[in-house]
């Protein structure tokens, strides 16, 4: 028997060790219960999840388990997110951030992510009331949701009252890694401060079968599910999971020769109702009845004719559309911001309308589903693997000698630098058009739409490209003026021309050039005065790719002194490098500097007109 000296240190050890177990269950008792009540919170303060007929893409996991992995890759996924440690792009850090609205914080609690910011509820209520906005009070509003993740990341705080979300002040820039104000990313002249507000704006597009519930007791927007997922494109689950629940149900499916009833296959719908799949977050579109969609949310469904439940909208020069009369009564730069006066699409996120002006669509059966595929492909642009070289074109275009039709060397371009140029603009860049076409001065020139030709040769006037076109292709050579016959179109277009085509030469200009000392760092510095933040940006990021930039900061929403000081010092460490040969296309004069008086001219008749663009 233990002596009772020796059994009292074995007590105090038992005891302490038994007291600490009971603290740690306590602490991670207290650590559930908390993460429970900020998922309460969160849910409480986001759109609520579920309709009827939907199941939610879980569901599809457990039988679709390849399909699913793919899909979750993609950046459909991750359009709509509820804010939390996997969802949140951005560091939360405490900085203090400015923009038109006033300075603002992103902070982090734990798992929970948080926003100081001015009011955006006190501003909504000052605009209603035709106050001005200012005196706004400081509130701590905690960040729910997430919008983006491929190029930029929104993110949406509560509101104290429903399920209203407000957006935060800045986005972050995946890319640059980088916050920048919301306004700052549009194309569009400055707006001052504004709140953005998703539930009416963005639930259609951004998340499954959403219903804004917008009235005058609040809002309280439900949807299917965030993001872009299965149900999306299938249609609602519901019928085709509980038809599937017993396992001989299912291989008596695998068995049957035809299509399954319950869910939509899209491969196998025909090219116009696969494009309208699509079509339903990506084209130029208004619901015919705006009340009963605000109430209801939409009621297209995967499978069906989309016309019913979209005014989808042509350009007059494409199709007569009486009702849109009223539509550019309320608004006349409806259509100049999403289209160019020939009804091209010149907006991202557009592509479906785009596709119905293509021949390919309207004689062939050209669909989205011929390029692009939600599941298996790359997740950046989510192009098939026929779609990454000219396969998609040559498989119906047989061309025998394709030398002889680009007159270019093999491989040196491909079908879709001539046909589908980089003249739709969005997220900070020129995109590819999705209306295929041949190049065609006359068009540019009645358009102000930028040639394919220009586009790639950067540093060849219209002049260059117009002799071309004729000799190649017996096209007409149009009436130039001085300035295009001697200087680059693409430098014309970003001097010169209005805020739009300075934006897509700006990018072309960052992504061109050729062999030989650099001439593009004069042009693109210039536009770092330019008074549209998004042109700005653009310049900066081609400008940054420059040996004349390298060591330079280069912050193209600096103030203009600073953003003058930095074109300046670019400027000279051009001058101190290598100098390209005197050529009146890219403004180096006979001394071999940059021709300064030919760039201030070109700015003196700078197109200044407002370009709002509805990307």
């Amino acid at each position: 028997m233990a002596h009772p000296s020796r059994r009292a240190p074995l007590f105090a050890v038992v005891a302490f060790a038994l007291a600490a177990a009971i603290a740690s269950i306590a602490a991670r008792v207290v650590q559930h219960r908390e993460r429970a009540r900020s998922h309460d919170e969160l849910v409480r303060h986001t759109p609520a999840i579920g309709r009827a007929g939907y199941v939610g893409s879980a569901a599809c996991a457990p039988c679709h388990p390849a399909a699913h992995a793919t899909w979750a890759a993609t950046y459909h996924r991750t359009m709509t997110q509820r804010a939390g440690p996997d969802s949140v792009l951005a560091p939360f850090d405490g900085r203090t951030l400015s923009g038109p609205g006033g300075p603002h914080r992103p902070l982090r609690r734990g798992d929970e992510f948080w926003a100081e910011l001015p009011d955006p509820e006190d501003k909504l209520a000052r605009a209603a009331a035709g106050l001005p906005i200012e005196h706004v009070p400081t509130v701590m509003r905690r960040v729910v949701m997430t919008t983006g993740a491929h190029h930029m990341q929104v993110y949406w705080v509560e509101s104290p009252r429903d399920r209203r979300l407000h957006a935060f002040p800045s986005a972050w820039l995946t890319d640059e890694q980088a916050w920048v104000p919301v306004e700052s990313t549009l194309l569009r002249p400055p707006q001052g401060d504004v709140v953005y507000t998703w539930n009416r704006a963005c639930v259609p597009c951004h998340a499954v079968a959403g219903q804004p519930r917008i009235d005058e007791a609040g809002v309280d927007t439900r949807v299917a599910e965030l993001g872009i997922a299965c149900e999306s494109c299938h249609g609602p689950g519901r019928a085709h999971v509980d038809a599937r629940r017993s396992p001989l149900a299912r291989y008596a499916s695998h068995l049957s020769p035809g299509p399954d009833p319950s869910i939509v296959h899209p491969a196998r719908l025909d090219h116009r109702r696969s494009a309208e799949l699509c079509g339903q977050c990506h084209g130029v579109a208004r619901f015919p009845d705006e009340d009963a969609w605000l109430a209801r949310g939409d009621q297209f469904r995967p499978g069906e004719p989309l016309a019913p439940h979209r005014q989808l909208v042509r350009h007059p020069a494409r199709e007569a559309q009486p009702w849109l009369d009223a539509v550019l009564d309320e608004d006349p730069e409806y259509l100049a911001g999403r289209m160019w006066s020939d009804g091209h699409v010149r907006v991202t996120g557009r592509e479906y309308t785009a596709l119905l002006e293509t021949p390919c669509f309207q004689r062939g059966e050209l669909s989205c589903l011929s390029c692009h595929q939600l599941h298996g492909a790359d997740p950046d642009d989510q192009l098939n693997a026929a779609a990454g070289g000219d396969v998609a074109c040559t498989s119906c275009h047989v061309l025998p000698d394709i030398q002889a039709h680009t007159r270019h060397p093999v491989g040196s371009v491909s079908c879709y630098d001539c046909h589908m140029p980089r003249t739709t603009y969005g997220l900070l860049k020129a995109i590819r058009s999705h209306v295929i076409d041949s190049p065609d001065l006359a068009t540019t020139l009645a358009t102000g739409r930028p040639d394919a030709c220009s586009l790639c040769h950067v540093d060849r006037p219209l002049a260059w490209t117009a002799g071309h076109l004729r000799a190649w292709y017996g096209q007409p050579e149009p009436e130039l003026d001085g300035d295009q016959r001697t200087v680059a179109a693409a430098v014309l277009w970003a001097i010169s021309g209005d805020a739009g085509q300075r934006a897509l030469a700006a990018d072309a200009l960052g992504r061109g050039g050729d062999a030989g000392p650099d001439w593009r760092a004069p042009i693109l510095a210039h536009l770092l005065a330019d008074p549209y933040d998004a042109v700005r940006q653009i310049a900066a990021r081609g400008l940054r790719e420059l040996p004349a930039a390298v060591g330079v900061a280069v912050d193209p929403l600096a103030p203009a002194e600073v953003r003058d000081a930095t074109a300046a010092a670019i400027l000279t460490c051009w001058r101190d490098g290598p100098r390209p040969a005197p050529d009146p296309a890219r403004l180096v004069d006979d001394a071999g500097d940059h021709d300064m008086a030919t760039l201030r001219a070109l700015a003196g008749r700078r197109d200044d007109r407002p370009i709002d663009l509805k990307e």
